[in-house]
C-alpha cells in the first residue's frame, strides 16, 4: 500500500468486487483496517477473494448479488448491514461495456448496459440508504473519462456514465445528509473493460477511430491508483463531490 490510509473499523460493501476495481478497491480497504463485504455475481471469485483476506487476518465477506436482479440487490445489501452491524460506506464498481455501434444497438443491447450501469446503481443505493443515513455514510461510484469523449462503438457506455452523474446529482438533492460521490477513473489496467468484444469487431473500431484521429491515449494506470483514489475518498471525513485519476506519463503502455 503506497499511501496512508486509515479505514479501521469502517463498515463496506463493495459492489463488483469479484475483479477488476472493485476487487482491488475490497482488497485495500481491508487492508486499512476496514470490515469488507465484497458482492458480485460470480460467486467462486468472491469466495476466493475473502478467502485470501480472512487468510491474511482481515475481516471480510462473500456475498452473490446479480445487480440487474432487485431482490437480490436488495437481500446483498440487507445482509451486509447484518453482517457488519451497519454500513458506513459502500462502492459501486459494477460496468458493462459491449463494443456496439448505435446503429445496430438493439433494446436488448441497452437494457443490458443500463441494468447494470445504471439502474443497479439506484438499486443498491436505494437498499442502503437508511443505513447510511443513520451513520452519515458515503456511497462512492466509479465513472469513465469515456463520457467526455465518446468514442464510436461505446456509445452505450459512454450514455450509461452520463447518465450515472445525473443519478449521483438526483440522490445527493433528495438526500444531503449522505455523501455521494464520483471517481472518474482513466484508462486503467486489470480490468474486464474489453471482455467479450471479440478481435474481428475490435479491429473494426479501432480502425475507424485510427481513421478519424480518434484513438485513445495509450497509457494505463495499474489497479493500484484507481484502488487508492476511491479508497482515499472513503477515508475522508467532509464531502467529496467528484474527483478524476488519470495515468502519469511514467505509467506502463498498453500493450500492443
Amino acid at each position: 500500500m503506497s499511501v496512508a490510509l486509515e479505514l479501521s473499523g469502517r463498515r463496506m460493501l463493495v459492489v463488483g468486487a469479484s475483479s477488476g476495481v472493485g476487487r482491488a478497491v475490497a482488497e485495500l480497504s481491508a487492508r486499512a483496517g476496514a470490515r469488507v463485504v465484497l458482492a458480485a455475481r460470480r460467486r467462486d471469485r468472491l469466495d476466493a477473494a475473502a478467502e485470501a483476506l480472512t487468510g491474511a487476518g482481515h475481516t471480510a465477506f462473500a456475498l452473490a448479488c446479480d445487480v440487474t436482479d432487485e431482490a437480490q440487490c436488495r437481500s446483498a445489501v440487507a445482509q451486509a448491514i447484518e453482517r457488519l452491524g451497519g454500513l458506513d460506506g459502500f462502492v459501486y464498481a459494477s460496468g458493462l461495456s459491449p463494443l456496439c455501434l448505435l446503429a445496430e444497438a438493439g433494446q436488448a443491447d441497452w437494457r443490458s448496459v443500463l441494468d447494470v450501469n445504471l439502474i443497479g446503481a439506484s438499486l443498491v443505493t436505494a437498499a442502503a440508504l437508511d443505513a447510511l443515513r443513520a451513520s452519515h455514510g458515503r456511497a462512492v461510484y466509479v465513472g469513465s473519462y469515456s463520457e467526455r469523449q465518446t468514442l464510436p462503438g461505446i456509445g452505450l457506455y459512454s450514455v450509461s456514465k452520463k447518465a450515472l452523474s445525473a443519478l449521483i446529482e438526483a440522490w445527493r438533492m433528495e438526500h444531503p445528509e449522505v455523501d455521494f460521490t464520483k471517481v472518474v477513473l482513466g484508462n486503467t489496467m486489470g480490468t474486464e473493460f474489453a471482455e467479450g468484444w471479440g478481435r474481428e469487431r475490435t479491429l473494426a473500431i479501432t480502425k475507424l477511430w485510427i481513421d478519424r484521429g480518434l484513438f485513445p491515449a495509450p497509457k494505463m494506470m495499474p489497479l493500484a491508483n484507481a484502488a487508492e483514489a476511491i479508497c482515499a475518498v472513503l477515508a475522508v471525513r467532509g464531502h467529496v463531490d467528484e474527483i478524476g485519476v488519470m495515468p502519469r506519463l511514467h505509467d506502463l503502455q498498453l500493450e500492443t
